[in-house]
């Protein structure tokens, strides 16, 4: 598993004198190549099909771009260099055309090599820099500021994530607010830094099981991802473009190069089952991660990873991170007797967790437990809406219209402008109930990569409660 950090200025020194060695060699495997290198990858895409020869040019590319570099820096070096190995002259020839002594060719030949690998390593650091940069991107921006007690479920799937072999489609498991898609977005920012993909994706699934919004079936779901994904990939394709058609110019693109594609949010089963078996024919070596509430049937090539609940430790420690975060210092500092009875209510959503903390700094928490003790809760998922009603009552009317309307947020949030026209507020009662609402950890805040504007700032909604929202929209509620 190769990292953006573990590329050493000594082996790149060792491996460009052996390359250069091995200029005109096409045939010997056991020659070292530069195609481990992003610079060497680049040019080994573009000239086609990956044999020794093209390996070998690639090298040579690489290789050339430097020496034309250093050229412009230090001439002596680098037309010492040609020499040697582009026109294969002897050292003592050599030394004869620039009126060197032999031990000084080899001396000078020396700092040569060692100036051509601080250029080149300088252009691969570069090009890594930019390369994670670029795919970090891509994801969606991190609600989190740590995450509690998934270090070695995180370990694991990072392992899965980063070596050539099956399974081929991952699927993180679990009730909302569990926390897959943190996991998801922690464990594929370290993929990213390994650069072991050609590029990483982050989708969204649209369909949403609201009664006021028809479902699409599931084949009508996996025409949406190959839709979104065609988009990001093959951007020059025309919008009319038919899904058959974007499929099959996925198809080799997948195939040939590795590709991680996160698709986020499944909740039906039926999309599941049927994503995962479809997906499974694009994969390897390009791999898909899934974030579902529903296990998927066992394939061949497939892993289902189901996460559990936070232990106590983990969500007592969870507790005062957070109750620290949103400036709640009495709970920040309680001992495990005081937090204890939240933990037994809650049980180990890191979600209802920290909403629970949100409440208990503007209600009294005893009696705000004992309602919750006495609802009958099916499962996390009710407890979450449960605790988010509670939550609602407590909120401003201002914040409460901003809240209302997110559900209509794109992909990738709102900017200001657009919550203002659609919640109808002024800025001077805007901006008070955006802040309440990120303070209640109800909003999240990314910027867009995509604006280019480093200032800008988007606003979006957890999934919970968006679907918390869409709920009270069903019910009149608002």
């Amino acid at each position: 598993m190769q990292s953006a950090n573990d590329l050493s200025l000594p082996r790149l020194k060792t491996d460009v004198h052996l390359a250069l060695k091995h200029w005109h060699t096409v045939d010997d495997h056991a020659e070292p190549l530069l195609t481990y290198l992003l610079l060497g990858q680049a040019n080994y895409q573009e000239l086609g099909p990956q044999t020794p020869a093209t390996a070998r040019l690639a090298t040579n590319r690489v290789l050339l771009a430097g020496l034309e570099l250093l050229e412009k820096q230090q001439p002596q070096a680098a037309n010492l260099l040609k020499k040697r190995f582009l026109d294969q002259e002897t050292a003592h020839r050599a030394g004869q055309q620039l009126g060197l002594s032999l031990d000084q060719v080899k001396h000078q030949q020396r700092q040569a090599l060692a100036l051509l690998a601080n250029v080149l390593y300088a252009q691969e650091m570069e090009l890594r820099a930019a390369s994670i940069t670029r795919q970090e991107g891509q994801l969606e921006a991190k609600s989190y500021t740590q995450l509690f007690g998934i270090d070695a479920l995180a370990d694991r799937l990072l392992s899965l994530l980063t070596t050539a072999v099956s399974p081929w489609v991952i699927s993180l498991v679990g009730i909302g607010g569990i926390g897959k898609t943190s996991l998801a977005n922690h464990v594929v920012r370290r993929a990213i830094r390994c650069l072991y993909y050609e590029e990483v994706l982050w989708l969204k699934i649209a369909n949403q099981p609201i009664k006021s919004h028809p479902l699409a079936g599931p084949k009508q779901t996996f025409q949406q991802l190959i839709t979104q994904i065609s988009q990001k990939l093959l951007p020059a394709l025309p919008r009319d473009t038919p899904f058959q058609e974007r499929l099959r110019q996925l198809q080799p693109l997948f195939k040939s190069q590795r590709y991680l594609i996160v698709v986020d949010n499944l909740e039906l089963a039926a999309d599941t089952a049927y994503l995962l078996a479809e997906l499974l024919t694009l994969a390897q070596p390009s791999r898909f991660l899934l974030t579902s509430r529903t296990p998927p049937v066992d394939h061949a090539g497939s892993l289902s990873i189901s996460l559990p609940e936070l232990s106590q430790a983990d969500s007592l420690a969870l507790l005062r991170h957070y109750a620290a975060e949103i400036g709640f210092t009495q709970a920040a500092t309680a001992g495990d007797e005081d937090l204890l009875p939240i933990y037994q209510v809650v049980g180990g959503n890191p979600f209802a967790l920290k909403q629970i903390v949100s409440l208990a700094k503007v209600r009294p928490l005893p009696p705000l437990l004992a309602s919750l003790r006495q609802r009958p809760l099916a499962d996390g998922e009710a407890l979450y809406q449960t605790i988010l009603r509670e939550t609602w009552l407590t909120l401003s009317q201002d914040a409460k219209a901003v809240l209302a309307i997110m559900p209509l947020a794109a992909e990738g949030g709102m900017d200001p402008e657009q919550i203002a026209q659609l919640s109808g507020l002024p800025d001077a009662r805007l901006w008070p109930a955006i802040n309440e609402l990120i303070g209640r950890s109800l909003l999240e805040v990314s910027s867009s990569p995509q604006s280019g504007h480093l200032w800008e700032r988007f606003y979006g909604i957890h999934r919970l409660t968006e679907l918390f929202v869409r709920s009270l929209l069903d019910d009149d509620d608002l």
